[in-house]
């Protein structure tokens, strides 16, 4: 990580009360793929009451808190979001992991 300091900027757009993405990830063995459990927060005061919102939340659970970029309609539960995301806590489980599919092999 490098830091760089700069003189204060006017910024071109401020989202107050911007839109929050949770998303619990769970694994029940080794042997099984993560499970996802994914939540939108609204009404957030700011990304401290979100974070807090996840950990209590988690029960135990990895845990990943983004907040969306664009403004997005909370729709029905089977219609993906697709909003832009800035993670801001925690990473995905499933990034670096290696497809375990088995070598096949002539006799």
């Amino acid at each position: 990580m490098q830091s760089h300091e700069t003189v204060h900027s006017e910024a071109s757009n401020v989202v107050g009360a911007p839109t929050y993405r949770v998303n619990f990830w769970e694994r029940p063995s080794p042997q099984h793929a993560w499970n996802l459990n994914a939540y939108v927060l609204t009404g957030v005061l700011n990304a401290q009451e979100a974070l807090q919102w996840a950990g209590d939340a988690a029960h135990g659970r990895r845990f990943e808190v983004f907040v969306e970029v664009g403004a997005e309609a909370i729709g029905p539960f089977n219609k993906p979001r697709a909003s832009a995301l800035v993670r801001l806590f925690g990473d995905d489980p499933n990034v670096g992991e290696t497809d375990r599919a088995e070598a096949f092999v002539r006799d």
